[in-house]
Formats: structure tokens, C-alpha cells, sequence
């Protein structure tokens, strides 16, 4: 009888969705340059012009360097994350699928920012999606670590459970930078700055760390 017949649940290749992730991740992180357009003063008077303009692109720069590392970030979490998965069911496929459509989406909310930083709504926008990654992402964390059919026997709870922490991390640092725009639009982008020190001081575990059923509360 074939596997259709007997109405098995069709799961998608691992490796397939991870080059999907690959892919999508390299694009966002292209754009995020592209969304600066480069002074372009006349020939003549760029000797006089040139370092007032590329002064005023810091605020794009410093949100550009933001963005970038936050999404480096969640690459690198989502390849380690994976290490663990040895199939993908249809929930973690969708839940890969509201990543990604979030993921690409930075690009866009970057470069409204960074034109914009010292507008309320521009900001919140780049905060809120920022925020949305995360919370999505930290989810994913706990749909892998709870679903013993899609793990390796020997995953490490703690440390999926450290990456979910560094999920929620960024997510709380976009809810205070959304607190803070109300202030200052332009100073919550500062508060990304944070990160980075923070996330020294979170647990860090790996599969050397000990290895442990994918369920094993369950």
C-alpha cells in the first residue's frame, strides 16, 4: 500500500525549509543597505557638501547596523534551534512561514525608520515588527523543545530554553523601546544598544551540555 493510501501526514524536508530560511534571512539582510540611498551632490560642490550629507545618514546607518545584527542574530538562533529538528510537521512549517513573513518585512520598517527617526508612528514600526520577530521566534523555540516527534533523542532542553530566553530578550527590549518612543522616537532606537551586554549575562547551554529528551517533562 503506498504511503498515501495509508493517509500518512506529509511532512516537508528539513534541509528544503532551511534553505528557504538561508535564503530569505541573506535577502532581508541585503536590502536592509539598499533602503540608503548615497548622497549624490554635484561634482563641483561635493568637496563642500559630501560630509554634511553622510553626516545626516547616521541615524540610517545606526538603525541599518541594528537591524542587521538583530536579524544575524535570529539566523544564527534558527540554525542552532535546528540542529535538533529531525522533521518538520505542518505546525513548524507555519510557524516558519509567519517568521519569515515577518522577517521580510524589516527591510521595509528599517528604511521608514531611518528616513524617519524622529517620527513616532516610523518608529513604532520598526519596534512593533522587531517585537513580532522575536515573540514569533521564542515560540518556535517552545513548539520544538514540546513536540518530541519532531526532535533528535538527545536534544538539550536547556538549550533550547536559553535561545528562548534570548528571544523574549529582544522582544522586551522592543516593548521598552516602544515605551521610550513615546518620549523620544529617536533615542528608542538606542535602546537595541542593550542587547548585546544582556546577553552575556543570559544562560548558555549547547548539546555538550547534557543531553536530554526533546519531551522529557511530558
Amino acid at each position: 500500500m503506498s504511503r498515501l493510501s495509508e493517509g500518512t501526514e506529509f511532512h516537508i524536508s528539513k534541509s528544503r525549509l532551511e534553505t528557504m530560511v538561508d535564503g530569505i534571512f541573506a535577502i532581508a539582510m541585503t536590502l536592509l543597505i539598499l533602503g540608503i540611498s548615497p548622497p549624490k551632490p554635484a561634482v563641483s560642490e561635493a568637496q563642500v557638501m559630501l560630509p554634511g550629507l553622510v553626516f545626516d545618514l547616521i541615524p540610517q546607518f545606526l538603525i541599518f547596523i541594528a537591524a542587521f545584527l538583530i536579524l544575524a542574530s535570529f539566523w544564527l538562533g534558527h540554525h542552532r534551534q535546528f540542529h535538533f529538528v529531525r522533521a518538520v510537521d505542518p505546525g513548524l512549517l507555519w510557524i516558519n512561514i509567519l517568521l519569515l513573513l515577518s522577517i521580510v518585512f524589516i527591510p521595509f520598517s528599517t528604511d521608514v525608520a531611518g528616513d524617519y527617526p524622529e517620527v513616532w508612528i516610523a518608529v513604532l514600526l520598526f519596534h512593533v515588527n522587531i517585537l513580532i520577530v522575536g515573540l514569533t521566534f521564542a515560540y518556535q523555540v517552545h513548539y520544538i523543545s514540546n513536540s518530541r516527534h519532531l526532535c533528535d533523542p538527545g536534544t538539550d532542553k536547556n538549550f533550547l530554553r536559553s535561545h528562548c530566553l534570548r528571544s523574549l530578550l529582544i522582544s522586551g527590549v522592543a516593548c521598552a523601546a516602544i515605551i521610550i518612543s513615546f518620549v523620544t522616537p529617536s533615542g528608542s532606537l538606542l535602546a537595541y544598544l542593550v542587547i548585546p551586554v544582556a546577553l552575556l549575562f543570559l544562560p548558555r547551554s549547547g548539546p555538550e551540555a547534557g543531553q536530554n529528551d526533546c519531551n522529557q517533562h511530558a
